[in-house]
């Protein structure tokens, strides 16, 4: 007899079949108490969520600087540890780790390409930025670090809470005791100011030239090549010029310390105090930019004077246009990740960081990623920045309707004992009038076809719609995990209902598979599309599962395309060929060659296409994701992996632009539940390293499927969401040490990790 127990959320039952008749379906009620509050509601009744990142806290952001280049933001975390963000792109780039302690003050070099960190460990750190590799520590200071500074490239100043300061490893007695202030002045020139009050001007050789007392505790400090400001404990500014000799009291507008300043074009000011609030002072007075939730640790401003940037303890470091005085984006740091967040509610982000992060109201909550179809936005940072038009959507903040209510009726049995199935009938209502518009179950994180789908649209009794699906399929082997969710008229997504069965089924016929496919296209009919390791790189990959003898399990088949072979017709046909793999297999599919995006889509572009800068010839004969997403979705096989090597038709790349098809690529792997690792954004010239002998994505892929990738605790295998965060982490690592080129994979995983490759010596 065939044994299943049966799990919806954390209760467990076990029982026979037939038992469902007599039990009914009264074990399967049970939804989380999350969803189970959203009951009773009014029709068309709203809540307004605040954003909250339920796990992965960093604690505050307390320490930011901003390269002259404007391309690089580093901010310090909670954790200790620094996170450098590429503005160019849009997203953390690398996070730097060592310190000991919270770190309390950073500077970039004026070229870019170093970083000196301090923090209440007592150490001033010396990094390479571009490489993210420690370069020197300083540990020569007696009390934890206040400031730091760069008088140039080479030559660095760096200043304690003992009123100490270090001219590039000369220690002087500077101030009476408490933190020490610091800023560069032109020149090689800098300024220092105490707990004492007192400011000081210094030369590069650290010769006191002059002096001011301003009478009380310096908490904040910044200068130019004719300014001075200093920011008071009693929340005064105050202005001096560049030699000291004059002093002028512009007023007392903050609530507290000041915390933070900065001087932008002609010498606008802006401050930020205890008390959270961002000002921008004026010949008319200090008039409101922004505020944040808890006090202000930095302040910076771009050189062309458009936007601002701030970092606060509230976790948070924001960007505001200077113009309006509102807020651009919100740039969220976590312990796994990372996320972009604007005024509306649009988003981008890695998946570790953007998985514990909701939108939460007082009796309901759902995950960001449950917007993902209306508010994910690609490469949201620098949109917003260069003021690049955004499609208009609904304002979370403001209200959104409540999620549909879903629920598992019960599930029963079809078929024999020679080919078990089971139906499983999903119920989902209308909650607060956001309707019902689909239904989605998932098995093991894969989509179950909508073949399999019968949808009854009903009426509840007090007139709201009601949608229930049976669903038929075949029951996997050992534990097999339901989860349901309903999109509603917002196209919004409800919070999983889980379902478990564990089961016992026949053997399957054979040991689990592997099935690869594998595109390479150097030689295209336009020789001016023509590449170098696209079809080398498709190779060494078929090369690991065919010859490494390390995959995770035996190779079943192989399809091999190149060059004139890789036409559209032929790739779609070697993906069909993949539907009818039994659901115990795994498919792993690597297609390398240029890929182009045309608003959020995207296309790879097969041989025989001409001209990929045509948007009509690529709609017509270029490979979409929607396409993709058909022949994914269609395959039986549980076990998914989507592997895109591809790089831009042109010769450069925009994140304006390119970065956006990758919303195409990650709804994908969100609704059919696959795993999807694209390297999308580069251009023909980053792509192609000799000194590899191959492209940099493949390159890190290989390492990773090697054994590389198998993260702690290491347990001998290589799964694929390790090697999507092995090759996110280690691309941009190896593009700044071989190119000038920034480049950065997108991985997104959705339904069960499963492993691809085993370690050395396991």
């Amino acid at each position: 007899m065939r044994v299943i127990s049966v799990v919806v959320l954390t209760a467990s039952i076990a029982f026979p079949w037939h038992a469902w008749a007599q039990m009914g379906s009264s074990m399967l009620r049970g939804s989380s108490r999350m969803v189970e509050r959203t009951i009773s509601r009014n029709l068309d009744k709203v809540f307004r969520p605040k954003l909250v990142v339920r796990q992965g806290s960093t604690g505050p952001v307390t320490a930011m600087s901003l390269s002259l280049d404007e391309r690089y933001l580093v901010s310090a975390v909670g954790d200790f540890s620094v996170r450098l963000w590429d503005l160019g792109v849009g997203r953390e780039a690398a996070r730097l780790t060592g310190h000991q302690g919270i770190v309390t003050t950073m500077a970039v070099s004026p070229d870019g390409r170093r970083l000196l960190t301090g923090s209440q460990d007592k150490s001033l750190r010396l990094w390479n930025l571009q490489q993210a590799e420690i370069l020197n520590v300083e540990s020569g200071f007696a009390q934890p670090l206040s400031a730091a500074i760069f008088l140039d490239q080479d030559h660095w100043v760096g200043a304690d809470e003992s009123g100490m300061i270090m001219v590039s490893g000369q220690k002087m007695s500077a101030h009476g005791p408490g933190p020490v202030r610091l800023a560069a002045l032109d020149g090689g020139h800098f300024v220092s100011a105490g707990a004492d009050g007192m400011v000081r001007l210094w030369d590069a050789k650290a010769t006191t030239l002059a002096q001011q007392n301003l009478g009380a505790a310096v908490t904040a400090l910044t200068g130019n090549g004719t300014m001075v400001v200093a920011g008071l404990a009693d929340g005064r500014v105050v202005r001096l010029d560049s030699s000291l000799g004059q002093v002028t009291e512009l007023g007392q507008k903050h609530s507290g310390a000041l915390t933070a300043l900065a001087i932008g074009r002609d010498g606008a000011l802006f401050s930020g105090g205890q008390d959270g609030h961002i000002l921008t002072w004026q010949d008319q007075g200090a008039v409101g930019l922004g505020r944040h939730d808890g006090a202000i640790s930095h302040v910076s401003v771009g050189k062309d004077g458009e936007f601002a940037i701030s970092a606060s303890q509230d976790g948070t470091t924001r960007l505001w246009s200077i113009a309006t005085k509102k807020p651009l984006v919100t740039l969220l740091s976590t312990t796994d990740g990372w996320a972009v967040v604007d005024p509306k509610g649009r988003y981008d982000g890695n998946q570790d960081g953007l998985d514990g992060i909701d939108w939460q109201g007082e009796d309901a909550a759902v995950g960001i990623e449950s917007f993902a179809e209306t508010h994910f936005e690609a490469a949201l940072l620098p949109r917003a920045l260069h003021q690049d038009a955004l499609a208009d959507t609904k304002s979370i903040p403001d209200g959104v309707r409540y999620p549909a209510k879903i629920r598992f009726v019960s599930p029963t049995t079809s078929g024999d004992a020679e080919n078990p199935r089971i139906q499983v009938e999903v119920e989902a209502s209308d909650d607060g009038g956001s309707g019902v518009a689909e239904l989605r179950l998932y098995r093991n994180g894969r989509q179950v076809a909508t073949r399999s789908v019968d949808i009854r649209r009903e009426t509840n009794d007090d007139g709201s719609p009601r949608v229930v699906g049976r669903f038929e399929l075949d029951l996997r082997a050992g534990r097999n995990v339901l989860s349901a969710t309903a999109i509603n008229d917002d196209r919004m997504e409800s919070p999983a209902q889980t379902l478990v069965l564990t089961a016992e089924p026949p053997p399957p016929p054979g040991p689990p598979k592997i099935h690869l496919m594998t595109v390479g296209i150097n030689a295209y009919a336009n020789k001016d599309l023509s590449l170098f390791y696209a079809r080398p790189d498709a190779q060494s990959i078929g090369g690991f599962f065919t010859q490494s003898g390390r995959t995770a399990d035996p190779l079943g088949s192989t399809v091999v395309i190149e060059d004139n072979q890789a036409t559209k017709d032929n790739i779609l046909a070697a993906l069909n060929q993949l539907r009818s793999m039994p659901p115990q297999d795994m498919v792993v599919v690597y297609m390398a060659g240029h890929g182009v995006s045309i608003g959020d889509d995207w296309y790879f572009v097969p041989h025989e296409l001409r001209n990929a800068d045509n948007d009509d010839a690529l709609k017509a004969q270029g490979l979409s994701s929607s396409e993709l997403k058909r022949a994914i979705e269609s395959m039986s096989a549980d076990r998914t992996l989507l592997l895109l090597d591809t790089c831009h038709s042109g010769t450069a790349v925009s994140p304006l632009k390119d970065y956006r098809g990758m919303k195409s690529l990650r709804l994908l792997a969100r609704s059919v539940g696959t795993h999807i690792l694209a390297a999308t954004d580069r251009d023909q010239y980053a792509i192609e390293l000799a000194k590899l002998k191959h492209g940099i994505f493949t390159y890190a892929l290989l390492e990773g499927l090697q054994g590389k990738a198998d993260s702690a605790p290491a347990d001998g295998s290589v799964s694929a969401a390790e090697i999507i965060r092995y090759v996110e982490e280690k691309v941009p690592m190896l593009a700044a040490k071989y190119t000038e080129y920034a480049q950065y994979p997108t991985g997104y995983s959705r339904g069960k990790d499963f492993a691809v490759s085993v370690a050395p010596g396991k």
